[in-house]
């Protein structure tokens, strides 16, 4: 059994994912904002690969149950309902709504119209529920981490190393790990007691902070606060029941 993990974007070609089980990681903090926006209520979710894109779909939607939500470069975009932080998305705002959602790293992969068997949305506070949609079913996995502008980010490596940690625990499978993953599990070894320090001390986070996000880093950091396994099928983002 192949447990692959990409710890960039541009790591990975689409004959890599076609077919497979994808898991896309975005933990600070588009796939946190879809985990919370979804266990409140929302309809569903429409990645869009940019701002522009967003905004094109949004005109041909019904602007009374459709919300326009997203960021730039971590800031909320002028005239967008909603940004891309986890404490907006209450069920007062979102339930029962469609929202059409982009953001700076995880949504360009959510939009890229991927040939996998399924894509699962992730970040710390729904790893569970992905690693135990991943165990019972003989799958083999691609855990594909977004990144912050195409770079490495520590937040989304140490998340990746923690479902493939997690699914090597859970599993009698033997696993045939690539170098990815084998990094992204080490890197969970060593710094997946302190998820917390992780986030708030990766280069993003620190940037978050200095834009005035640091409830949204420790609402980012909470393991499991979020019982929710997003699936992404034919670009929408919904709960799987």
């Amino acid at each position: 059994m192949k447990l692959d993990c990409y710890l960039v974007p541009s790591e990975v070609t689409e004959a890599t994912l076609k077919g497979r089980v994808v898991v896309i990681i975005d933990v600070l903090r588009s796939c946190t904002t879809i985990a919370y926006a979804l266990l409140n209520g929302a309809e569903k979710i429409i990645p869009a690969g940019t701002v522009e894109a967003a905004t094109k779909l949004m005109s041909s939607l019904d602007r009374a149950s459709t919300l326009l939500c997203g960021e730039r470069d971590g800031k909320k975009v002028s005239g967008f309902d909603l940004g891309n932080s986890p404490l907006e998305y209450t069920r007062e705002a979102v339930a029962a709504k469609t929202l059409v959602f982009a953001s700076t790293n995880g949504t360009k992969l959510m939009s890229r119209g991927i040939k996998a068997e399924e894509q699962l949305v992730c970040s710390f506070v729904n790893v569970g529920q992905v690693i135990a949609r991943l165990g019972p079913e003989g799958i083999e996995p691609v855990i594909l981490c977004s990144g912050t502008s195409g770079r490495f980010s520590m937040e989304d490596s140490v998340c990746a190393g923690m479902v493939a940690h997690g699914l090597i625990q859970a599993s009698a499978n033997a696993w045939e790990l690539n170098d990815g993953a084998k990094a992204a599990v080490a890197l969970y070894e060593k710094w997946g007691n302190d998820i917390y320090g992780v986030v708030s001390g990766s280069s993003h986070g620190k940037y978050l902070l200095e834009l005035g996000f640091g409830l949204d880093l420790e609402v980012c950091s909470r393991v499991d606060s979020v019982p929710v396994l997003c699936v992404l099928r034919e670009g929408r983002i919904t709960v799987s029941r």
